[in-house]
């Protein structure tokens, strides 16, 4: 089961895409690699699109959760549209801001998270959502 990825795809297909056992046949995927809620708020802060505490407030779970997860949840807007519309300046300056939450505990590098945020402007621009961050264990 996907573990911290986003999904895009209609709010109709979430139920079975959480629930299957080949989720990455239903919608399209991007594999957040670890990238959870509060790594999302806190880049979210960090771009200066809210605070910790308003971006955690637009990321709300959806329909019935299941006991053992996945967890799926909507992502706030805010985020997703800063995210989709990130300059190569801005990006290459993120990389370095964002290792140095906590919740990376120093294991990440400015250049894979440069990465990571090339790759996740791709696919929001390349897919017209709705999106949902889906958290399992």
């Amino acid at each position: 089961m996907p573990r911290t990825d986003i999904l895009s795809c209609l709010p109709e297909e979430l139920h079975l895409a959480i629930t299957t056992d080949e989720p990455y046949t239903i919608g399209k995927w991007f594999m957040a690699k670890g990238a959870g809620t509060i790594e999302l708020c806190k880049l979210g802060e960090l771009l200066g699109v809210a605070t910790y505490k308003e971006l955690k407030k637009g990321f709300r779970l959806v329909g019935e959760p299941l006991p053992d997860g996945p967890w799926p949840e909507t992502i706030h807007e805010g985020l997703l549209s800063a995210l989709a519309n990130l300059s190569d300046v801005k990006i290459t300056e993120m990389g370095p801001l964002w290792t140095q939450i906590d919740e990376f505990r120093g294991a990440a590098n400015a250049e894979a998270l440069a990465h990571y945020l090339r790759n996740i402007r791709s696919f929001l621009s390349a897919n017209s959502g709705p999106f949902f961050l889906v958290n399992a264990l």
